[in-house]
């Protein structure tokens, strides 16, 4: 029926039926379908009567004019307006994604891989970097800094603390906190708990008020008090509501609980969450606050209002001054600084970007891969597209459409990729290092991880659906509507947009390989690093606190004696040693002490330094495997009442005696009863990180620096399980009071090389799954070629053509896009590699086995995706083909 032909009666009729119906959108449904039949038929008829395509296209669309007129004065009648429109579009959508189950199940799951990945790893960022501080108004606070010759140096003694909250006007609060460890003792439990001894206006400067009882308010409160975190208040007294004003038991002494801390409040040290709060007036004397070269205290301002950064900054400066005239034994050379909260926060910036480029080139390649398949599936809705323009779409109302397909892919993928996201949070505790203490960031999925998932959705639609939408509103209508799928086929063009596609995937897999190389190899340097002591040794570690049971200084000592010659005497022992600390272990090996050297020239006019040191019996360098580079080792005869003596590192007899013997030298340390002769000459060790730089080191004898605690180091014949319980009870037996930490060489191995390997896992998964997902776009590429260019390997075929030529055909193109790909991903990583410099050791970005084995990996995934679709071209039947067609 031609449209020309209708009466002013049947339209109204039209429209009473079309009121009638339901759903408008099911209205607009059947009049395009109406009108485009009429479009089809009409062109049809015209080119059949002589009329060329584009002459025919433009006689139809004159024809079908007066239709179009009455189709929107009833768009105007109905009320479909913009918001209509876009309802009309998402219900389309649906329809369209339920028609196509698999494009959407793939697409979706590709998303939430990608979404996911990326959410997961924010919410690390945010946790670690971004974060601020927990407390209320936190842009106010600022870190305190001291910056020495050295570098930059955080730590305070408890007197610095003092003179500053004395001494600032512009800053109205301060706060101090140091980090300890104790042994909680609940009912026969044992557990290790975290505590921080703070200054008593800790919570009240931070703004926090604990969920129940009260903070640390008063300096001169007598007697031990403690707050308890949130955590520990549920796991250890299941959130018992009385828990105010009762007794516990901390490594034998009797606290009493006075409040419970907020439950998202974990103390100021990320990653290590604090179990217990503590005032320093309960935990040291007098005399040990006012120890100004005793610094173990990290210091928080809070600014008042209206005061900037410069201002709080060159206050400090100033104070920093006052106190290195007033205290120059200590304080010499040492320039006091902030670091305020919005400063912390730019500086965060730079590592937060890095670990989302990273992630985010795994979105790149899943949008790729998306996009690849649209672009493919475009092809297919040609027909579609060209009726809706026939029907006076405009191209715009397609890629608007499209896009709103492209969105709710991308919802789906953002909501399932939230589980993802919240799947790999919830792996955070068996990725952690090993550690009798509770780690881990506080990972949740709150507004900042929402906010960048809307957003990382938002552009993965612009990624992956912005290039299918335009290239779909570009149909050719004619052709289309004849359904001649081959007009306006280019198939000689080789950069074509699904061919640049998997050109990027291939470059950015090949980037994330070559990250991942470099990790490696700079793990693999870092294994063999000399730590200056053996780490294939048996050894075991029996951590000893007899300080927290009354025993003090010689008292102390006579403990651990006992406990080392018990423990000596049993079978399979071959050797034991007793040190302060043990070196790369999380209980420290940082701790240093005020140096003098009597004849040395020190920078700045200073007249001492801080130089970390350890504090060691008789045979620790033998039972460790550190070597004696001169003089001799310690010995019995190094006790109290003998001459006090001293070995150090060869990077401290290098730095202070260039070209000449360090041997017979005198330091003084800790002040002018510490003059120590230099007896021996050690090699460097790694004190407190495997990859850093060697630093001038100190050994003092244990009896002539007596401390309530120390590692009993024992080297066994026989396997560490079968000893650790013969040396528990050895220590028991002596005093139960004495709580017992056990760790062995691959405990303290696995701590140290913690950080690397997990670089390494992270990047070799996301390389991985980078070269995977290329492989599948080639596959997806050169499958979609032989689709559709069934007919012309028919007609090659007829024509002569072998298996092998059609075989070598597809695979030399599939070949071909992996080597360019390679090419300009190796580019990039040129470009790129630079960035991880500060992450690697040994191993320079350049390095040319990671670049080569990349390169390497890809192509070989890229012949193996390029492998099958080049067989099944070659098993195209010649006739079949045609037949086809």
């Amino acid at each position: 029926m031609s449209l020309r032909s209708w009466s002013a009666g049947e339209i109204a009729r039209i429209k009473s039926w079309l009121g009638a119906l339901l759903w408008r959108n099911r209205l607009e449904a059947e009049m395009d379908a109406e009108l485009a039949s009429h479009v089809e038929h009409r062109s049809a008829d015209l080119v059949r009567a002589g009329k060329t395509p584009d002459e025919a296209r433009r006689l139809a669309r004159i024809e079908m004019g007066t239709a179009l007129t009455h189709k929107e004065n009833m768009r105007g009648a109905l009320g479909l307006h913009r918001w209509d429109e876009l309802r009309a579009d998402l219900r389309y959508g649906l329809r369209m994604m339920a028609k196509n189950p698999g494009f959407t199940a793939v697409g979706v799951v590709t998303l939430a891989l990608g979404i996911g990945i990326n959410a997961a790893v924010f919410s690390v960022a945010e946790a670690a970097l971004l974060r601020s501080w927990p407390a209320a108004q936190p842009e106010r606070l600022a870190r305190i800094t001291a910056t020495t010759p050295e570098g930059q140096d955080a730590d305070f003694s408890y007197a610095d603390y003092r003179d500053l909250a004395a001494q600032s006007r512009l800053l109205e609060g301060f706060v101090a906190w140091s980090r300890r460890a104790k042994t909680l003792q609940v009912g026969n439990e044992t557990r290790s708990v975290l505590d921080d001894v703070v200054s008593p206006n800790y919570f009240a400067v931070l703004g926090i008020r604990p969920a129940l009882g009260r903070g640390l308010e008063a300096e001169s409160a007598g007697g031990r008090t403690v707050v308890m975190g949130d955590s520990l208040w549920r796991s250890a007294f299941n959130a018992d509501p009385a828990i105010v004003g009762k007794q516990i038991s901390l490594t034998n002494r009797s606290y009493t609980v006075i409040g419970v801390a907020p439950a998202r409040f974990h103390g100021l040290q990320r990653g290590i969450p604090t179990d217990l709060w503590l005032s320093v007036s309960s935990e040291a004397s007098a005399g040990e606050l006012a120890e100004r070269s005793d610094r173990e205290y990290e210091v928080l301002g809070r600014m008042r209002p209206g005061v900037t950064a410069e201002q709080a900054r060159a206050e400090l400066g100033m104070i920093g001054r006052r106190l290195a005239r007033t205290y120059p034994a200590d304080d010499k050379a040492r320039n006091l600084g902030m670091e305020a909260e919005s400063e912390r926060l730019r500086a965060a910036l730079v590592p937060t970007l890095l670990l989302q480029a990273s992630v985010g080139i795994v979105l790149l390649i899943c949008c790729a891969n998306i996009a690849g398949m649209a672009l493919a599936r475009a092809e297919t809705r040609r027909g579609e597209m060209a009726v809706r323009l026939a029907l006076g779409a405009g191209r715009g109302r397609l890629v608007r459409q499209l896009l709103t397909e492209s969105a709710l892919l991308a919802g789906l993928g953002a909501g399932l990729g939230l589980l993802v996201a919240w799947r790999l949070i919830g792996l955070q505790a068996a990725l952690l290092p090993p550690a009798e203490f509770t780690l881990g960031l506080d990972l949740r999925l709150d507004g900042p991880v929402l906010l960048y998932t809307a957003a990382i959705s938002a552009l993965a639609v612009l990624l992956f659906g912005l290039a299918p939408a335009l290239q779909a509103a570009k149909t050719s209508l004619t052709p289309a509507l004849k359904k001649d799928e081959s007009t306006g086929r280019k198939t000689g063009r080789w950069l074509t947009v699904r061919n640049l596609m998997v050109l990027g995937e291939t470059a950015l897999s090949v980037v994330l390989l070559t990250a991942s190389g470099l990790l490696v190899r700079s793990l693999v340097n870092t294994q063999k690093i000399d730590l200056g002591f053996d780490k294939e040794k048996n050894l075991i570690f029996l951590d000893l606190t007899p300080g927290i049971a009354d025993y003090n200084g010689q008292r102390s000592l006579d403990f651990l004696t006992q406990a080392e010659g018990r423990v000596a005497s049993l079978p399979g022992v071959k050797r034991v040693s007793l040190a302060r600390r043990v070196l790369l272990s999380d209980s420290g090996g940082g701790t240093y002490k005020i140096v003098t050297i009597p004849g040395v020239t020190l920078p700045d006019g200073r007249q001492s330094l801080s130089i970390k040191y350890n504090a060691v019996d008789a045979g620790y360098f033998q039972t460790m495997g550190t070597r004696l580079l001169r003089g001799r080792d310690f010995t019995v005869a190094d006790n109290a009442t003998g001459a006090k003596v001293a070995v150090i590192s060869r990077a401290m007899a290098s730095r202070f005696w260039p070209g000449q013997d360090a041997l017979g030298r005198h330091i003084v340390v800790g002040g002018k009863d510490g003059d120590c002769m230099i007896v021996g000459v050690v090699q460097d060790a790694r004190i407190v990180h495997v990859g850093e730089e060697t630093e001038p080191y100190i050994y003092l004898p244990l009896a002539q620096s007596p401390t309530g605690e120390a590692t009993l180091i024992v080297e066994a014949a026989s396997p560490a399980a079968t000893l650790i319980p013969a040396m528990r009870a050895q220590i028991n037996d002596l005093d139960g009071r004495v709580p017992v930490g056990i760790r062995t060489m691959s405990y303290l191995m696995s701590q140290a090389f913690w950080s690397d390997r997990l670089a390494v896992g992270f990047m070799a998964a996301l390389g991985a799954l980078g070269t995977l997902l290329g492989a599948i776009g080639l596959y997806g590429v050169l499958a979609y070629l032989v689709n559709r260019r069934r007919k012309e390997i028919g007609i090659r075929m007829a024509l002569g053509a072998g298996r092998g030529d059609v075989l070598r055909l597809i695979f030399r193109q599939g070949v071909r896009l992996a080597l360019v790909g390679a090419g300009v991903g190796l580019a990039a990583s040129f470009a790129l590699m630079r960035l991880m410099a500060g992450f690697l050791y040994g191993v320079k970005p350049s390095d040319p086995v990671a670049f080569a084995g990349s390169v390497v990996v890809v192509l070989l995934v890229a012949v193996g995706a390029s492998w099958l679709p080049a067989r099944r071209a070659a098993a195209v039947q010649p006739m079949e083909a045609l037949r086809h067609e």
